[in-house]
């Protein structure tokens, strides 16, 4: 990657293990040298994304979404913070280390993590169910979306954009369906010879 498309900083392309549920990427991944920062380019694949940064209330509305004030206050912790927005929609944002929900079986995690990781899907529940019953839910709260911070001891939504496409939130990823892939995830971690 030039370096000036990455705001002078040393970038290497990076590849999230695909979920075979999401249609496309509508980025291209770069992390920093040193791990702490991911920068998502558009790769200009979607139209609908494309349309949504040519809006000036939607891209304004996105830009609250890097910062957290645009994120309702109960699900905040939850979602991580972008910063460099570009006007094609391109940004970056703190790289979280530590689990994707979605990929639980392909780690070797010790009983004390699967008892923490079941621990604050409690919490994430609690605070989902919290915008919900406010009528504030949006996002994209897919698993593949969703890591276990090691840093942070919580979970993290990475997906940014997700919370300007899934605004508001479409029936079929709606409360009770999150609800659904975070019990998949609870279940895994109380007996992780199922996979999920």
């Amino acid at each position: 990657m030039d370096k000036e498309n990455a705001s002078g900083e040393d970038f290497n392309k990076y590849f999230p293990i695909r979920n075979d549920d999401k249609v496309n990427n509508s980025y291209d991944f770069f992390i920093s040298k040193d791990e702490s920062v991911i920068f998502k380019k558009n790769n200009h694949s979607s139209d609908r994304l494309s349309q949504v940064f040519q809006d000036m209330d939607k891209r304004n509305l996105f830009l609250g979404i890097l910062n957290g004030t645009g994120i309702p206050f109960s699900i905040r912790v939850h979602v991580v913070n972008g910063f460099d927005f570009e006007d094609d929609g391109s940004y970056k944002s703190s790289f979280v280390h530590g689990y994707r929900l979605d990929l639980l079986e392909s780690y070797e995690l010790s009983n004390e993590a699967l008892k923490e990781i079941i621990a604050e899907t409690k919490v994430l529940l609690r605070n989902l169910n919290i915008a919900n019953e406010n009528g504030e839910l949006i996002g994209d709260w897919a698993l593949h979306n969703l890591v276990y911070s090691l840093s942070e001891k919580k979970i993290i939504n990475v997906d940014l954009e997700g919370f300007i496409i899934y605004n508001p939130i479409p029936t079929w990823a709606n409360m009770d369906v999150i609800l659904e892939w975070i019990k998949t995830v609870q279940n895994y971690c109380i007996n992780p010879r199922n996979m999920i």
